[in-house]
């Protein structure tokens, strides 16, 4: 491990403000730049002792995507870039410039840390300072402008450019160089080291199970995330998380539970891998998917129950109620192959048809001249008799499940990878079971009608919808 440093204390230090983060929050547990930032905390707590953990913080868009604090002072900067296979320094001289600058205007800084998903072509220092006084940008010229003038004119790049870390040596760790593919399995293994280190805290059967350590994980992931987001909605301007919580979370037992909470943060996560792996495959940036940002975030907004009830409507085919889902069945909510081939592209080449959304009834559907369309994970191969076959799994998870049949009740077409025909059944209208789903939604009489349903393939889709 490189070591922590020694911390150059500043009482009363002020940031100024045109050095902090984007005012937008973009910090999320479930994307690169938020498991970066917790795989980064649980590296380091693997390596101090355990009784100096309440001297450091996490803190999300301060400075930086994230830092590390010491005793209330930033102590590390790190920022984090999702590029897939963008290697050459260009892509990144910007962010570095900024790393550097910061480190040169704010002493307590001991180091500088640029987090990618691949290994960085890092120039020779002559031709680094080159490349970085020609940095341009239409965002932060005042700042930039400022950075330069402390590094080359105020000759101050030199003792800053020993601060500044790019890649990693084979073997060190924290790494900084993770592909967004291997990001969890890195979580995963600090977790795991965390619990060997404390075993007095944990049952050794706890942790023997790999099962357990993913249920840790994702819990995990989702407190912090829980965390963020409330920091989000009060509107503060940056978020401070002990070294501290990450230790209570990871000795309460309820890290080892799998519950809704669970299950949530496991199916966001699941999610969040199949989009990377559908930008890697692609050859797609992720910042350029703005209509499944749009989407997502709104996703990452619904409570729990909603949000499992989401992802049933995408695969509706699932019998299981969203009360009784098990760890077994989260994979069947969200199939792999349908993501890839119908969800991500429906959604993001057909925004224009996409219903103003309300809530989670309109979500992920089209419309054509009043004809809605549900784009779901559907993966199903076709065989003779597989549209009758998935089309009775549709209305038995109808039957058994009355918010999912509210939320498909107006649906004509259910878009899939390879089925297309009709098929036939009852679907019951129970008002009263909609209370949940619609606040002061009056309440009926229970109606039960037949109900044609039409599956359509993701070609015949951007056909009908001339993509």
């Amino acid at each position: 491990m490189e070591e922590l440093v020694e911390v150059v204390r500043i009482s009363g230090i002020e940031i100024d403000e045109n050095d902090a983060h984007s005012a937008i929050p973009t910090w999320s547990g479930f994307v690169y730049q938020g498991k970066a930032s917790i795989y980064w905390v649980l590296s380091l707590l693997n390596q101090i002792d355990i009784g100096q953990a309440e001297e450091y913080s996490l803190r999300i868009e301060h400075l930086e995507d994230f830092g590390i604090n010491y005793k209330g002072h930033p102590l590390t900067i790190h920022q984090v870039k999702a590029y897939q296979d963008k290697s050459t320094f260009g892509n990144y001289k910007k962010a570095v410039l900024e790393l550097m600058g910061k480190c040169a205007k704010y002493p307590s800084i001991t180091s500088a840390h640029l987090h990618t998903c691949c290994q960085v072509e890092v120039p020779e220092k002559n031709e680094l300072i080159e490349a970085l006084k020609n940095v341009s940008s239409k965002t932060k010229v005042n700042q930039l402008v400022e950075y330069k003038r402390l590094l080359f004119d105020e000759e101050k790049f030199n003792r800053v450019y020993d601060k500044l870390f790019i890649n990693h040596a084979e073997s060190t760790l924290p790494k900084r160089v993770i592909s967004n593919v291997d990001i969890d399995d890195e979580i995963k293994i600090e977790i795991k080291r965390f619990f060997e280190k404390n075993q007095h805290h944990i049952g050794k059967d706890l942790l023997d199970s790999e099962e357990n350590i993913t249920f840790a994980f994702s819990n995990l992931v989702e407190e912090i995330n829980n965390i963020v987001a409330e920091g989000h909605a009060e509107k503060k301007k940056d978020i401070e998380i002990p070294f501290t919580r990450f230790i209570e979370l990871l000795k309460d037992e309820f890290v080892f539970q799998f519950s809704e909470n669970t299950a949530t943060s496991m199916l966001k996560l699941i999610l969040s891998g199949y989009f990377d792996e559908y930008c890697n495959d692609n050859d797609i940036h992720p910042e350029e998917c703005t209509q499944w940002k749009e989407n997502w975030d709104m996703m990452c907004q619904l409570s729990n129950r909603d949000f499992l009830l989401l992802c049933k409507k995408l695969t509706p085919t699932v019998k299981e109620n969203v009360k009784n889902l098990t760890a077994i069945t989260l994979r069947e909510l969200v199939v792999q192959a349908g993501v890839h081939k119908t969800l991500l592209p429906m959604v993001m080449n057909a925004g224009q048809f996409a219903l103003k959304i309300e809530g989670i009834k309109e979500m992920f559907i089209l419309n054509k001249e009043g004809i809605h369309h549900l784009i779901t994970t559907i993966a199903t191969p076709w065989a003779k008799k597989a549209t009758e076959n998935q089309g009775k799994k549709v209305f038995e998870a109808l039957k058994n499940d009355n918010k999912l049949a509210y939320l498909l009740y107006d649906v004509d077409y259910i878009i899939t990878n390879e089925l297309e025909g009709p098929f036939f059944g009852k679907i019951v209208d129970v008002g009263s079971d909609y209370k949940d789903v619609i606040p002061e939604f009056d309440e009926k009489d229970s109606i039960t009608r037949n109900k044609t349903i039409k599956f359509m393939t993701a070609k015949t889709a951007s056909e009908v919808f001339k993509l």
